[in-house]
């Protein structure tokens, strides 16, 4: 079977077949580089098996976003930059 055909199959993304061949954890052959082949014995062996925890430490707690204000500078900044250059242009 293609990763395709076993993402259809099976109800997981396509990518996500691709990544379970990348770790290993269902084996695939590849009769031509790039495309793999699963066989069926080895597709159910993998419906069957329990999904791994991953090796990594929890995701860290999102920081909250700090929110900026704006302020009024004696350079202004990049718009009155870009105004300059229309005058000089004119």
């Amino acid at each position: 079977m293609t990763p395709r055909e076993v993402a259809e199959r099976s109800g997981f993304s396509y990518h996500a077949i691709l990544r379970a061949i990348r770790r290993g954890d269902l084996q695939a052959f590849e009769p031509v580089v790039g495309h793999y082949r699963i066989e069926v014995t080895e597709y159910e062996r993998w419906l069957r098996t329990p999904a791994r925890r991953a090796d990594r430490e929890p995701p860290l707690e999102p920081r909250p976003r700090r929110r900026t204000t704006a302020t009024a500078s004696s350079d202004g900044g990049s718009l009155a930059a870009l105004r300059a250059i229309e005058v000089k242009a004119r």
